[in-house]
């Protein structure tokens, strides 16, 4: 796993959308400047001042936006905003599928994975 998940996942999104659209697409759990300061300076570091990390009740909207449980958006905080990594060595990219792939049945599982190695 990399040192900022968060980060790393933020900053895929902010490729793809701006950062009013992540502020809607967490349901408003932060707001445009935080998803700027989060993308462009890193956690704890803002242009204005600290990007504090999310609280509890702002991880269902985060979840929401990164396509991933509020379990996942937890350790990726613990992770970029403390420095605690959750002992599994597994990039952001995993860490976000991770819940969908459990949520296939074995023969979808299956399937994926044929379509993933015929990828390399």
């Amino acid at each position: 796993m990399t040192n900022t998940p968060f980060r790393d996942t933020a900053s895929a999104l902010a490729l793809r959308m701006d950062y009013i659209a992540m502020q809607v697409g967490c349901d408003r759990a932060r707001s445009h400047s935080w998803w700027r300061n989060v993308v462009e300076y890193g956690p704890w570091k803002g242009q204005q001042g600290r990007t504090a990390p999310p609280s509890p009740d702002e991880w269902a909207g985060i979840a929401k936006l990164f396509g991933t449980t509020e379990e996942q958006v937890r350790a990726m905080i613990a992770a970029d905003w403390f420095g605690v990594q959750t002992g599994s060595e597994v990039s952001a990219r995993v860490m976000n599928l991770a819940p969908l792939l459990d949520e296939l049945t074995e023969k979808e599982a299956a399937a994926v994975g044929v379509v993933i190695r015929s990828m390399r």
